[in-house]
């Protein structure tokens, strides 16, 4: 069957269409990488994502489980240059994935021309259809929202950590029983006196999808809840936390979306890969009067990539630890967990 890509500056990209959904509609982003394609497509950063892969063969990569960062796929499509067999996909790929999750695939693409096209343009809202006439593109598609309600994990775990779920990544929640933390995953309505009846010794602002401005309501509940607890955020949580003081966050052109972004650490000039799945970064310029100072910044474009409070307990980062890059996780996470015995206040230089 023929499908085809309609982006909302309205050019048209066709291509071969797999999946029983015939439509879709979401913001074209695009993974360049070569590999980890099943933790970026169940990563719930990507929730209502349209995925333009530029790798070849991606598709064919093998499934596992252990390795998904939520229990299924987040994005609501997947377009890569690669072609596939017309009958007897291999279940146990990505692409048998798809096709088990009602994933819409569009194969045989010129994949170069639409990541030039969103170089150029930026990332952009799209609709993928099969064999019907295209329509006009809603220019602001909706993104889901992470809903949480109490969910308790390793509860004789040493001490106790609220996660507040924008969209936790699973590695993240298995880094912290790894650690032995007693969790409480929360959702991010929760008022503040809520979690405080809860009892943490720390509070966790996990990533997740969309725009951080949707939260904005809350901040109110958030700043309550960050001045009284050692607080530490990821990805969206951290753009939520900065918005909480009274920084803004831009929408980029181009997101950071690779296990290999590199950050550079302004105390040590220290460079490392980071883990990164975004579409917004917080605007250095709006840090003033917030009480944050930067601590980690993008090499790639210079953008605010981890902040750390100078008067309460709170440290920020726009990437994510998945267990592997031990050198920079140990600054990120360690440093931090250890001074939960510590007085709240103390300040904290990672």
């Amino acid at each position: 069957m023929q499908g085809s890509l309609k982006l909302a500056t309205g050019e048209i990209f066709n291509g071969d269409w797999y999946g029983e959904i015939n439509k879709s509609y979401g913001e074209v982003i695009h993974y360049t990488g070569m590999g980890n394609f099943l933790e970026f497509l169940t990563d719930p950063a990507v929730k209502g994502k349209i995925v333009l892969s530029t790798y070849p063969g991606i598709l064919n990569s093998s499934t596992d489980t252990n390795k998904f960062e939520s229990d299924h796929i987040q994005a609501v499509g997947v377009i890569t240059q690669q072609t596939l067999p017309l009958n007897n996909i291999d279940n146990h790929t990505i692409a048998g994935l798809c096709m088990q999750q009602n994933i819409p695939v569009l194969t045989n693409t010129d994949t170069r021309a639409i990541m030039k096209r969103l170089r150029a343009g930026g990332e952009m809202p799209a609709k993928m259809v099969a064999n019907e006439q295209l329509k006009v593109v809603d220019p602001t598609p909706s993104t889901p929202i992470a809903v949480n309600t109490n969910k308790k994990m390793n509860q004789s775990g040493s001490k106790h950590m609220v996660i507040i779920d924008f969209g936790v990544k699973k590695s993240l929640i298995n880094w912290l029983i790894a650690e032995n933390y007693k969790l409480t995953i929360v959702a991010p309505e929760m008022p503040a006196n809520e979690i405080v009846a809860l009892d943490p010794d720390g509070v966790i602002f996990s990533g997740g999808p969309g725009n951080p401005e949707v939260w904005k309501q809350n901040h109110s509940e958030y700043r309550k809840i960050a001045e009284k607890y050692p607080t530490i955020g990821f990805g969206l949580g951290h753009q939520i936390l900065a918005s909480t003081f009274g920084a803004t966050v831009e929408k980029l052109a181009r997101g950071h979306r690779s296990f290999k972004q590199p950050i550079i650490h302004t105390a040590t000039n220290q460079v490392f890969l980071s883990v990164q799945n975004h579409g917004y970064a917080v605007d250095e310029q709006s840090l003033k009067d917030t009480g944050f100072s930067i601590s980690f910044k993008s090499i790639q474009d210079g953008t605010v990539d981890g902040l750390v409070h100078d008067q309460y307990q709170i440290v920020t980062y726009q990437f994510h630890p998945n267990g592997k890059n031990v050198k920079l996780e140990t600054m990120m996470l360690h440093s931090f967990f250890h001074q939960l015995d510590q007085q709240k206040g103390v300040k904290l230089y990672a």
